[in-house]
């Protein structure tokens, strides 16, 4: 056997641990079953560094930002194959939404309210608390200290008469406040979710920011690198590779 046969077999028995069938019936193109064995779940996919989980997380994270529907789906039905919860998956699309606009946000809903009805499985129906205005300011201002301590203020943060502030007042409250501390995933798995959101849809600035806040919730810069190499294969190389240029620029 040649080493691509083996990466080959590698990438084919990661990918059945997802639970994605073998590709049937006749190929799209010629080899190309064998590049996504070879490349997504090869060279990607079995790397350590990350759990499977995570890997989901950023893959999720990079579907729902560039809006790829139909594999989405493929992907929600994989992450619920290997036990991530509904609510989980729920929360994945709306975190990524806020960054890509709620139209993202309500047809990734739809893609999961499609995948839950077929494998028979009901669409989560929970009430969660609501704060008023005043203590979603409260709580915002409160979280992004907790994510980025001495830079909360910095850039387009900066408090004063600047026309970012206009619009991030609600970015403090609803972003910060309320979907930063919505339940049923985690700090850290939100901020999975944000470092391949940003790479996704090549958001500089945001990168800088949170690229180092990452470590503020238990992200070691080599997780960081792995979170942004999962992303590759499913939103682009380009962008992967122009944000791991800039953790090496925040971080060294």
């Amino acid at each position: 056997m040649t080493a691509r046969d083996d990466l080959r077999e590698t990438g084919a028995a990661v990918r059945r641990q997802l639970g994605l069938a073998d590709w049937s019936g006749p190929e799209l193109a010629p080899g190309f079953s064998r590049l996504g064995d070879e490349v997504m779940f090869g060279k990607l996919w079995a790397r350590p560094g990350l759990s499977l989980e995570e890997r989901m997380l950023a893959t999720l994270s990079a579907l729902t930002s560039q809006q790829r529907l139909p594999q989405l789906a493929t992907y929600v039905g994989a992450a619920l194959h290997i036990g991530m919860t509904p609510r989980m998956i729920q929360e994945v699309m709306i975190h990524c939404g806020m960054y890509s606009g709620f139209s993202t946000m309500e047809n990734s809903l739809v893609v999961v309210a499609d995948v839950l009805t077929r494998n028979g499985i009901p669409i989560p129906d929970v009430t969660l608390s609501e704060a008023d205005l005043d203590e979603l300011d409260t709580m915002g201002q409160d979280t992004m200290r907790d994510l980025h301590a001495e830079r909360a203020e910095g850039g387009y943060a900066a408090p004063g008469p600047q026309s970012a502030a206009k619009l991030y007042g609600t970015a403090i409250q609803y972003l910060y406040g309320e979907v930063w501390n919505r339940p049923d995933i985690s700090r850290r798995q939100r901020m999975v979710c944000s470092v391949a959101a940003f790479t996704a849809i090549d958001a500089e600035k945001q990168s800088r920011k949170f690229f180092r806040s990452a470590l503020n919730v238990g992200l070691t810069k080599d997780e960081i690198v792995e979170i942004i190499m999962q992303t590759g294969p499913y939103s682009g190389f380009p962008r992967a590779l122009n944000a791991l240029v800039i953790t090496d620029d925040v971080m060294d």
